[in-house]
């Protein structure tokens, strides 16, 4: 049995501090595209088992129906039902399509147009810290309106998407969504913004090989980044989102001493997360200066 380090917090509080240890262990022994593999494969057989359940819950239903009602179980978005009537009749046959997979297909897209970008939210830190179910895949893009037609084309019939909404992303910042008609799985695409952190978090980022045979690749944020750009999100719920919270110091957790600590304690200052940085590390088992 091992002593816990003060402070120190288990992901779960049914799992012991020497079985989350021997899993971290587990963890780091794999390699990046391990990792996504497993993470892909988790994420996949987690989809075919929501539409199992859906098909038991409605077992006369017509395919129609049946994507209906996996948009709705699965995209969790305060979309119109019209949306959702939408996507339940764009297609018949549905696609199971992991994030890694989800993400590699607008890569490409991305790619083909020039748009420099990098793939962030739960799939980076599933990637380099505790995987987790996932709602979408957060991809940020330095996106111009130049390149708002060209993205429409190759985006589309594929995905669907609205054009006012992407020009409305790259006016004021913000994000929109695409959602793909074959899978329904859903992809969140954040314009670049001007800020200091996210300028520096996207001159950081770097190309990684997911999988392999043949090679593909993914632009990701290093993880000192992941946990900044989490605690940001955690600050923005008022410390209420646990998901956040715990995504965090699974990266830690993974990391441990691999970690950036200047780097992550310069822009914690930066960005008034010092406080938060510091508790994370003591329920992560760290122990770094403040």
């Amino acid at each position: 049995m091992l002593s816990a380090p003060i402070g120190y917090k288990t992901q779960s509080v049914d799992t012991t501090v020497d079985a989350e240890k021997y899993l971290f262990n587990l963890r780091k022994s794999l390699t990046l595209i391990q990792r996504a593999g497993k993470f892909s494969g988790w994420a996949k057989g987690f989809s075919k088992l929501c539409f199992g359940g859906i098909q038991q819950r409605y077992p006369s239903a017509i395919p129609s129906k049946l994507r209906y009602e996996f948009a709705r179980a699965t995209l969790k978005s305060a979309f119109p039902d019209s949306t959702y009537q939408y996507l339940s009749q764009s297609r018949d046959h549905l696609t199971f399509l992991d994030p890694i997979s989800l993400a590699l297909d607008v890569a490409e897209i991305l790619n083909r147009l020039d748009v420099l970008y990098f793939v962030g939210g739960s799939v980076a830190s599933s990637l380099f810290g505790e995987s987790r179910s996932t709602e979408g895949v957060d991809i940020f893009a330095d996106l111009s309106i130049e390149k708002v037609i060209p993205l429409l084309k190759s985006l589309q019939p594929r995905f669907y998407v609205s054009e006012d909404a992407i020009r409305d992303a790259i006016k004021f910042k913000r994000s929109f969504n695409l959602i793909d008609n074959e899978s329904l799985g859903k992809v969140d695409i954040f314009i670049l913004k001007d800020n200091p952190f996210p300028q520096i978090e996207f001159q950081r980022r770097r190309s990684q090989i997911v999988r392999q045979n043949p090679d593909q690749m993914l632009v990701l944020p290093t993880p000192e980044d992941i946990i900044l750009q989490k605690l940001v999100w955690y600050r923005m719920t008022k410390n209420e989102s646990q998901r956040q919270w715990r995504d965090v110091l699974g990266v830690l957790k993974l990391q441990g001493d691999r970690l950036d600590f200047a780097y992550l304690q310069k822009w914690a200052v930066e960005l008034s997360l010092s406080d938060l940085l510091e508790t994370a590390c003591t329920e992560s088992g760290i122990e770094i200066f403040f």
